[in-house]
């Protein structure tokens, strides 16, 4: 049987492209379109409350790791010495894809952090080079810290999307 709903792998991803492109391209005017996203996700989801489990536990991670990145100098916002908000929104719609379209890494967390490692950080750069973020460090040396942060922080998300699931899982059986 197919699926329909927000676990739709080819649906996950098409919102997530969405989601991302909205953000980058209207920043703090995507809010709406972030939120409308993330709420039909859930309202569509086969296990709306483990989904929302792992969209706080993941998202809250990876903004973390912003957060910090911000508060060192590595990354510079207009206007803000903190994350705008879209950021977050945007994290919260990354997480929906972990346990959907990204589902594939479950299983190959070596694959996962090399797969991590070259997208995670060319989405930090392409937002760099649409001047979203300014980059505190030279464009050489920012890309390879960045890729070995997701070389790291993809494989982390995908077992903490698991652990989230597994946990519910067994609480709710």
């Amino acid at each position: 049987m197919r699926r329909v709903g927000s676990d739709n792998i080819w649906l996950n991803l098409l919102g997530f492209q969405l989601a991302w492109w909205c953000a980058i391209l209207m920043t703090h005017h995507s809010l709406p379109i972030l939120f409308s996203l993330l709420i039909l996700h859930l309202l569509f989801h086969r296990q709306p409350v483990i989904e929302t489990s792992v969209l706080l536990l993941c998202g809250l991670t990876g903004f973390a790791v912003d957060v910090m990145l911000t508060v060192i100098g590595f990354f510079q916002f207009e206007a803000s010495d903190f994350p705008p908000f879209w950021l977050l929104l945007l994290w919260f719609c990354f997480s929906a894809t972990l346990r959907q379209s990204l589902s594939f890494f479950h299983s190959r967390l070596l694959l996962a952090a090399v797969c991590g490692g070259f997208f995670g950080s060319l989405t930090y750069l392409t937002a760099a080079h649409l001047g979203v973020v300014t980059l505190g460090f030279p464009w050489l040396s920012s890309g390879l810290v960045l890729m070995l942060i997701w070389m790291l922080l993809f494989p982390l998300l995908i077992r903490f999307s698991e652990m989230s699931f597994m946990r519910r899982a067994n609480h709710d059986g």
